[in-house]
């Protein structure tokens, strides 16, 4: 599994009590699981790098030591190098190398950045990024909650079925030229949709992501506002309750809906199904017929309760298209040479009648 490094409270500047010309940042680090449910269970060297125009500075490293459960870092800044807009990324790679979505190159830790700042009297807001490498070597910000809450944190799934997309656009690019729809469920804060919309850059794509919670809108919207310019597409974040899927209409309906981390709740699964199958209706439906959606949903099995939902969808008349796993890079497992875990990733489709 990855593990994420966690800013627990904001880091805060304090110019007393260290040398003349120099200020102090302290910070309260945790390295857990994308539910926060256990902790890197190994040492680990942390860096600091310092991002400015003018260059790159890397200050460390501190130790993360096996049994820790948060990491209290102090580290003296010479003012010389807070002059100028500056953004702090904490990681454990050494050469302060930005994330990768390549599939099998996905770190086993991911890095987490402060937003852009100046000088040692900024105040920073309760927030963190996490900045990926995708195809051309462009790179996608995404905000997360700091804290040690689940929600509205990126999730192992997500990361699994993004790189799994930039691997395989065949599967998911439109061919005809036209505007195409992409709707995400459960976004959160929106990886998985905002990759897709970074795929269609040449292509005319309208990007929908939904959630149920406010929180977890605003945090998409944030994230769609950043990439926008860079990713030329259209975009809204709305909600979308899976107890009334009917409640939710839009102009243009997907030509491809995709969910990650999903099916975790059995109790939501049959409500998840219902908005599948509304979802591809009214796709049907509004364009006539021309279009039928594909449905891609990852998930890493956490209960045998899970097993639910490919009944339900079968249930329902879908059929699995497609199907693959992603080996989620763990650099403890890997270093001690156990079995890494994985995501699953489903494609479905709702066959066509004949004559329909």
């Amino acid at each position: 599994m990855v593990h994420y490094i966690r800013l627990l409270k904001p880091p805060v500047f304090d110019q007393e009590n260290c040398p003349p010309e120099q200020v102090r940042l302290s910070v309260v680090i945790a390295i857990t699981t994308d539910l926060g449910d256990a902790f890197y269970p190994g040492e680990l060297s942390l860096f600091l790098g310092i991002f400015t125009r003018a260059g790159t500075l890397r200050l460390g490293p501190a130790t993360w030591k096996a049994g820790t459960r948060c990491l209290k870092w102090h580290i003296n800044i010479k003012l010389q190098h807070l002059a100028s807009r500056a953004r702090l990324l904490f990681t454990c790679s050494d050469s302060l190398e930005t994330d990768s979505l390549e599939l099998g190159n996905v770190p086993g830790v991911l890095g987490a950045w402060t937003d852009e700042f100046t000088g040692p009297k900024a105040v920073f807001d309760n927030i963190v990024f996490r900045r990926f490498v995708l195809q051309k070597g462009r790179e996608l910000d995404i905000c997360e909650d700091n804290g040690e809450s689940i929600a509205r944190h990126i999730w192992d799934a997500a990361i699994a079925l993004a790189a799994w997309l930039l691997k395989h656009k065949a599967k998911v690019q439109q061919a005809d030229g036209k505007q195409h729809c992409i709707l995400e469920l459960g976004s959160g804060c929106g990886l998985v949709g905002l990759v897709l919309a970074s795929m269609s850059q040449n292509q005319n794509c309208r990007l929908i992501l939904t959630d149920l919670d406010n929180e977890s809108l605003r945090l998409a919207k944030y994230n769609a506002r950043g990439s926008r310019e860079a990713f030329n597409s259209v975009w809204q974040c709305c909600t979308l309750d899976w107890r009334e899927p009917q409640k939710f209409s839009t102009d243009q309906y997907p030509v491809l809906i995709v969910a990650s981390d999903c099916i975790y709740n059995a109790d939501n699964i049959p409500d998840l199904v219902r908005t599948f199958s509304y979802l591809v209706r009214q796709s049907g439906e509004s364009s006539k017929g021309s279009v039928n959606p594909k449905i891609i949903v990852s998930t890493k099995r956490r209960h045998p309760s899970e097993e639910m939902f490919f009944k339900l969808m079968t249930k329902a008349g879908f059929e699995q298209s497609d199907q693959d796993e992603v080996p989620l890079s763990d650099r403890w497992r890997e270093k001690a040479g156990q079995d890494l875990d994985v995501v699953s990733i489903h494609v479905f489709v709702l066959p066509v009648k004949a004559g329909s």
